[in-house]
């Protein structure tokens, strides 16, 4: 657990790499960021986007949004768009859910690696606590690319994934928790 030393509007934040383990960072847990990675590097990407919304997803928009700046702060380094992995975003809600519930950024990293069938999970960024979800679309994912090379979450957006999830989770208390996951085939 390393802790990085950058900060944006609302938020502290901490990078880990090799696998789980980054704590929330920020004054008072007020929405920090925290990245996770099991290696990643930093190269041209395939092609895609967001893509639609499914029907009947409340964080429908949100996913959509969170791919879509994600691969606008990627072309600004010339780099390709990650297309959204939408068949991984029902287990990508619940690390988010598992993580709020335990307090512990990146306390479910691995628990996909089963579930999303031919990918492999590398690589995870994660806001945590923020106080709604156009936070984490705005300040948190600026927050993480504003680290730069060497920046757990800004080598994990830039890094070689071919695929990537966002998944949500709002707490009882109106906490949102965002969840990116970053996948090669």
């Amino acid at each position: 657990n390393g802790q990085a030393g950058t900060s944006a509007s609302q938020a502290g934040s901490a990078a880990s790499t090799g696998g789980k383990g980054a704590g929330m960072a920020g004054a008072n847990n007020a929405g920090g960021t925290s990245s996770s990675t099991a290696g990643t590097s930093s190269t041209t990407a395939g092609s895609g986007t967001g893509g639609a919304a499914n029907p009947g997803d409340k964080y429908g928009d949100a996913r959509i949004r969170c791919v879509d700046r994600t691969n606008a702060l990627r072309a600004t380094k010339g780099l390709g768009p990650i297309p959204r992995l939408a068949s991984a975003e029902p287990c990508v809600d619940g690390q988010a859910k598992s993580d709020s519930e335990s307090g512990k950024a990146h306390g479910a990293f691995d628990a996909c690696l089963d579930e999303v069938k031919g990918w492999k999970g590398v690589a995870q960024n994660e806001c945590p606590n923020y106080g709604s979800v156009e936070d984490t679309l705005t300040n948190c994912l600026d927050a993480m690319w504003a680290e730069g090379p060497g920046g757990g979450h800004y080598d994990n957006m830039t890094g070689d994934s071919t695929k990537t999830a966002c998944g949500f989770y709002t707490t009882p208390s109106g906490k949102v928790w965002m969840i990116q996951d970053f996948w090669t085939e």
